[in-house]
């Protein structure tokens, strides 16, 4: 059997200085609570990384960051993950006598930066994301001239401007924000585009569209509630209806009965799986 393993892989660039920071305060503040307030990255398998080094997740399904907040029992280091967060969020860490660590991504702050400045402008923003996550929610708490228009079911409000800006989640897809793109463009025709999704993403999903005729077989490799990984799958089932595409989380989902009478298979993944986490899969398909 061939397997192929699409490039780039392991961290992205962000996601690396996320973890790099947290581990790096851990070992500077040995004696202290450090803690990461949400996921610091959707990956099951880099926050158990985080937790060999003593960096506790506070986090559970369906609880906002403010409510996550009270979580947190004692005065201690909160590192921010690399989403986003809002200034609401901060003040109230520091009101309640913890430590700030910044890790947004610094395509993620990019993003917030343009944002901002076209509302210092007075200006209107419409913001493609998905509902609920942490990027989106950091976007819209800038200020309630940011719409949110869901890239599944976009509704297009009605707004006092004829050029809003126009910016999209980082971890999305061209394909995804297409169709919300094209219903702007017919409201709001001097609608002004900026780009949104990052390097990292645009990379791994450019693979995914390039695949080699020969492969039976997809695996994309990510967390379950990372979207850029989700993105990799949904993409790679659109374009290949015929061949075989699964969503896993490391070696321990692969299925021996499913690889029977396969001859290539190509391996993608999300910007916050670890590169051992890959290397795993592969050896394990090989052997």
């Amino acid at each position: 059997m061939k397997v192929t393993v699409l490039e780039p892989y392991g961290y992205c660039a962000g996601v690396e200085l996320a973890i790099n920071l947290a581990i790096k305060t851990k070992e500077e503040n040995s004696s202290k609570n450090v803690v990461v307030l949400g996921m610091l990255v959707h990956n099951h398998d880099s926050l158990k990384t985080l937790e060999k080094h003593g960096i506790k997740t506070i986090f559970k399904d369906n609880s906002s960051l403010d409510e996550l907040i009270d979580e947190i029992k004692e005065p201690s280091i909160v590192i921010l993950t690399a989403h986003g967060h809002s200034k609401a969020i901060e003040n109230r860490l520091l009101e309640k006598g913890h430590q700030i660590v910044d890790a947004t991504c610094p395509f993620v702050k990019k993003s917030m930066e343009e944002i901002s400045s076209e509302l210092s402008n007075k200006n209107l923003v419409f913001y493609i994301g998905v509902k609920n996550h942490p990027e989106a929610n950091a976007a819209l708490s800038l200020g309630d001239k940011v719409y949110l228009i869901d890239f599944k079911n976009p509704v297009i409000p009605e707004i006092k401007s004829d050029s809003p800006m126009v910016i999209s989640q980082t971890t999305l897809s061209q394909s995804e924000i297409n169709n919300a793109l094209n219903l702007i463009k017919t409201k709001y025709k001097n609608a002004k585009f900026v780009k949104g999704i990052c390097n990292a993403s645009t990379l791994r999903q450019n693979a995914i569209l390039n695949l080699d005729n020969s492969v039976d077989m997809v695996y994309v490799v990510g967390g379950s509630n990372s979207n850029n990984s989700k993105t990799l799958y949904n993409l790679a089932k659109t374009k290949y209806p015929k061949i075989r595409v699964e969503l896993i989380q490391n070696a321990d989902d692969i299925k021996e009965k499913d690889l029977i009478g396969l001859s290539h298979i190509a391996i993608s993944s999300g910007a916050s799986t670890p590169k051992e986490v890959i290397e795993q899969i592969k050896n394990k398909l090989l052997n």
